[in-house]
């Protein structure tokens, strides 16, 4: 019997245009109604990612930045949160700002942003700031950084997942619902290690949780958890590693996965 599932946001639960479908919304709700805990685990930062769990109604924890923050919603209070190593989060942010893709650091909850192209600063998203430079911000040791662009994931694993392989955990992620991106967040930090704590905290068997994800990072909650889903639009070897697949997150995919697996539904 399930009794709690873990759904990544990007490429999963919303759909390619970052949107909510009223039919996974309302699978969700659904079995909200039937006792089933239902936990948002992102590479999103809190105050984007809490958008959807208020939509949602959702007064679980939510993870995000891959499993380096998990904050309570009724308390506010942080479950965890792990910060990467000052030395190695200035070498990181020094890459970032010597090249042209759009890259971001969150620090002390306020996430800055970086893009060397024209931004409209009123379409930013929630918690977010237009800088110039990620170096300048690193006041306190950052919670996670987050780059996109195939070129600059690859150069970013090639000078740090090697040589940093204790200190931090480079995470690449990329579907066909998503380009390649990849979040830096300390060694310790993964969505499976995050779902373990959560269900603790929640009094859950992980062998009692479903997972359901799109991208690489979320392999970690695959092995973890009881239940493992993927959607069709992850890339094959993340399909792999789940024990079903899923139609697309465009073709609403969770609410299959709910519908079937929790609410019992053919």
């Amino acid at each position: 019997m399930i009794r709690l599932v873990a759904l990544d946001l990007d490429g999963t639960l919303l759909n390619s245009q970052d949107g909510l479908s009223e039919a996974n919304a309302r699978a969700v709700r659904r079995v909200r109604e039937r006792g089933v805990a239902v936990v948002l685990c992102t590479s999103r930062w809190f105050s984007l990612a809490i958008g959807t769990a208020e939509e949602l109604g959702l007064q679980t924890p939510l993870i995000c930045h891959n499993g380096a923050l998990v904050r309570t919603l009724d308390a506010g209070s942080d479950l965890l949160h792990l910060r990467i190593d000052p030395q190695a989060a200035r070498e990181v942010a020094a890459f970032m700002d010597g090249r042209s893709e759009m890259s971001l650091v969150t620090v002390d909850g306020v996430t800055y942003m970086r893009s060397t192209s024209e931004v409209d600063r009123s379409r930013l998203p929630a918690g977010m700031r237009l800088v110039p430079r990620l170096s300048d911000v690193l006041v306190t040791p950052p919670t996670a950084f987050l780059l996109f662009g195939e070129e600059a994931v690859d150069a970013l694993e090639a000078a740090f997942a090697d040589r940093y392989r204790d200190v931090l955990n480079v995470a690449r992620g990329y579907s066909a619902a998503y380009p390649h991106y990849a979040n830096v967040v300390d060694a310790g930090a993964d969505k499976g290690s995050a779902l373990r704590l959560v269900c603790r905290h929640l009094g859950v068997d992980l062998r009692d949780a479903l997972a359901i994800g799109d991208a690489g990072p979320d392999v970690s909650m695959f092995r973890v958890a009881g239940y493992s889903v993927a959607v069709a639009n992850a890339p094959l070897e993340v399909q792999a590693e789940a024990q079903t697949v899923a139609p697309s997150n465009d073709e609403d995919g969770v609410a299959w996965a709910l519908e079937r697996l929790v609410l019992g539904e053919a």
